[in-house]
């Protein structure tokens, strides 16, 4: 008998935007997951009752992309997705980011030869698409309003706050030689400036993203996920 568990496609694409801060040596990256289904003749279709799954577009230093805490990040929203075989999983996200790092080489050889050329600065933005194959017979056809109302009826599960030693365990920085003087970049929670004045002190989470300090410390004493890119903080969940 086939196996139940889904069958994942992995392809990385990219492509250039206008880069807003070009003070910043950033790299966009956008994680998208598609379902699609194998009928019995080995066709494959798009899900129409499964929407994608598109994780909001990440801003990383290129210290931080294809990190060790950036591939847990990916690794866990994959296996969320059903990807089980973390053997497989890891392989392939090895050669995603074994393909990213080349274009990101190559994008910057790029920009190093038209440097002294009139061209507007641009963000390499780095796309990680993967398709989630499920087999046909894998779904209640006949049960799909059924389903539906089902799922429109379940609660929305309640935020979890993140523990107050790891709130207070935050680091607290300045904003670092290479991110300016802070005019550009907002506190994506308060969409205020992150800095008013030189001697500033911003929060900076595990995964890199800052915030105004009272805004992020707010946010994680209702929710202990990330706003930006969903990394999670310790909660006390586990202990009740």
């Amino acid at each position: 008998m086939a196996s139940s568990e889904p069958q994942f496609q992995m392809k990385v694409e990219h492509c250039l935007i206008p880069n807003t801060a070009p003070q910043l040596p950033n790299v966009e990256f956008l994680l998208h997951i598609r379902t699609s289904v194998r009928d019995d003749h080995g066709c494959v279709w798009q899900d129409p009752w499964q929407p994608d799954t598109q994780e909001e577009i990440v801003v990383l230093p290129e210290s931080v992309f294809g990190s060790e805490l950036h591939r847990n990040v990916i690794s866990r929203r994959l296996l969320e997705a059903g990807w089980l075989d973390q053997g497989h999983r890891e392989l392939i996200l090895d050669l995603g980011f074994s393909v990213s790092n080349s274009i990101i080489e190559k994008e910057k050889e790029k920009k190093k030869k038209n440097q002294n050329n009139n061209t507007s600065d641009e963000t390499l933005r780095i796309i990680f698409r993967v398709e989630k194959i499920v087999r046909m017979e894998y779904y209640d056809e006949f049960d799909l309003e059924a389903t539906a109302m089902e799922l429109s009826m379940q609660e929305e599960p309640k935020p979890v706050p993140a523990t107050i030693e790891s709130i207070q365990a935050l680091k607290k920085t300045k904003l670092v030689e290479g991110f300016g003087n802070g005019d550009d970049i907002e506190c994506m929670i308060c969409m205020e400036k992150l800095v008013s004045s030189e001697s500033e002190v911003v929060t900076c989470m595990p995964c890199s993203h800052l915030f105004h300090a009272d805004c992020i410390e707010r946010w994680l004493n209702t929710c202990h996920i990330c706003p930006l890119c969903r990394f999670p903080m310790p909660t006390d969940a586990g202990n009740h």
